[in-house]
């Protein structure tokens, strides 16, 4: 608990950061800032030119303009909980690449992860400070462990459609298991039975370990899919939390819903490890 609410602060010190960052270096505030010190620069100067009767107080004028504009944009781009959201979202990234992914499906799917994931953070982040904002902020600690639990998960799924080999092997194993017991049906010696009933016996339980895992990759799609919605869920019941205030029972009954998610997706993570050790 104490290392998954480390995670968690950890997160949200570095989504302010980044938050800050984006607001401060967006490309508005830098040709603000630019034209601020250009226009500050020319009119100091034009204040000094002999006989220009220029007072330099407008260079000032001019600069404390800039600054009001300047802040203005910082704050509604700090308030601005899309934009965070999006700005979170790629400092998620980082950590959980999609790009390490080759299927645009499995990517699609966990880029619409880490947008819900900077959603939520957003969220609490904005909530005022006080009982709410700390109920929510413990309310979510899992869901750091729920996205690196969807990544394990997609980059299973990714790994096993992109398996040549297995998909070869799930296409010529039932023929050859028949093909193994024609050939023993109309064999006559003895040695050489032998030797085909160990064969397809391989064979056989070769395709069980392969039947296996189809099937456990078919439920880790539907479970990823199921996932994705729960996320979805995940964020409106937060923005109703927010809206009707702190309400311990709806926080403590979110909280439980997101640790269930996240148990079951660790199982099927070591479900999906375990055939593929057995394989």
């Amino acid at each position: 608990m104490a290392k998954r609410r480390g995670l968690t602060e950890s997160l949200e010190r570095r989504a302010r950061r980044a938050i800050f960052w984006h607001a401060l270096l967006r490309w508005e505030s830098a040709v603000i800032i630019a034209l601020t010190l250009v226009i500050f620069a020319f009119l100091a100067l034009l204040s000094l030119v002999p006989g220009s009767g220029f007072p330099l107080l407008w260079a000032f004028v001019a600069l404390a303009v800039g600054l009001v504009t300047e802040a203005i944009v910082f704050f509604s781009s700090i308030t601005d909980e899309e934009e965070n959201a999006r700005v979170v979202a790629n400092l998620l990234r980082d950590q959980y690449n999609p790009k390490s992914l080759r299927s645009r499906k499995r990517k699609a799917q966990l880029n619409k992860a880490l947008e819900y994931e900077a959603l939520i953070i957003s969220t609490v982040q904005h909530t005022r400070e006080g009982v709410l904002h700390d109920r929510l902020a413990r309310t979510i600690e899992p869901v750091d462990d729920w996205i690196e639990a969807i990544y394990r998960l997609a980059s299973r799924l990714d790994g096993y459609e992109q398996n040549q080999v297995i998909k070869r092997d799930v296409r010529t194993v039932p023929l050859a298991i028949d093909n193994f017991k024609t050939r023993l049906a109309e064999e006559d010696d003895p040695a050489v039975q032998k030797t085909l009933r160990n064969t397809i016996s391989d064979k056989e339980r070769q395709w069980e370990h392969l039947s296996h895992l189809q099937n456990t990759m078919e439920r880790a799609e539907y479970q990823l899919e199921s996932t994705l919605a729960a996320l979805g869920t995940v964020y409106a019941q937060l923005q109703a939390i927010d809206v009707r205030g702190a309400e311990k029972g709806r926080a403590e009954r979110l909280r439980q819903e997101i640790d269930e998610q996240v148990v079951q997706l660790q199982d099927l993570s070591e479900a999906m490890d375990e055939v593929y050790a057995a394989r």
